[in-house]
């Protein structure tokens, strides 16, 4: 099967409109440590549970971290997460 970002952006849109109910409900579930900001391992497990192969997982995970994070600080905040989402098309 052939990953795409199309495919991926699919997966994660689905995975967030059977599991949560906003954006937000699905930023503050995969904050892992409850810090208010997402990392890399926690878009891994995103990714995993939107079915992204594990083969990719991590690539993926850094491109996110590298297109979400606009001030390099290697964290996405709930609003760059936000502007992330409304320029990948997903709907909230």
């Amino acid at each position: 099967m052939a990953w795409t970002k199309e495919k991926i952006l699919i997966n994660i849109e689905s995975l967030m409109r059977s599991k949560f109910t906003n954006p937000k409900d699905a930023f503050d579930y995969y904050d892992n440590d409850k810090d208010g900001f997402l990392t890399k391992a926690d878009f891994k497990n995103l990714l995993k549970e939107a079915g992204v192969s594990s083969l990719i997982r991590g690539l993926v995970a850094e491109f996110m971290m590298k297109s979400f994070d606009q001030n390099n600080d290697n964290l996405v905040s709930w609003f760059e997460f936000q502007k992330a989402i409304k320029e990948s098309g997903i709907k909230e």
